[in-house]
């Protein structure tokens, strides 16, 4: 799109030339990864359980997420998370044709690098509206 310098109005861009913040974003620090979460549950089809696992060590987060795939090895997960809070979630299928799903206490990036070890290839859904990544078994 090319901005036509004759029409009424200029474009409507802030442009920040300081360090200072100016605010000019709604200020949702405080649930910006539970936001995060909650949209990616939305995005969910059929009941959805999720189970809190409190947060822990790195490692003790990992033989969570670790037990938790070997459940069900062969299907699609779902992982998301705000990229630096310490708190992500991974979701499956269940035999009900439901969700099950794990809300973790530590980072997302932490969670895709632990699916990639576990020999998961992680990558964006083809919905376009989908804020998460899917991750399936490499064969």
């Amino acid at each position: 799109m090319v901005w036509n310098p004759f029409s009424q109005k200029p474009p409507q861009q802030v442009e920040q030339k300081s360090h200072q913040p100016l605010n000019l974003a709604p200020a949702q620090a405080d649930n910006a990864s539970s936001n995060d979460i909650s949209h990616t549950l939305d995005q969910l089809s059929g009941p959805v359980k999720v189970k809190n696992i409190s947060p822990q060590s790195a490692e003790e987060n990992d033989k969570s997420v670790t037990s938790f795939v070997e459940q069900r090895p062969a299907n699609l997960f779902i992982i998301d998370g705000e990229k630096y809070s310490d708190e992500s979630i991974i979701c499956t299928n269940n035999e009900k044709g439901g969700k099950t799903c794990l809300k973790l206490g530590y980072n997302s990036i932490q969670l895709f690098k632990h699916m990639q070890k576990l020999e998961y290839f992680c990558s964006l859904p083809n919905d376009v509206d989908a804020t998460y990544f899917e991750c399936r078994k490499i064969k």
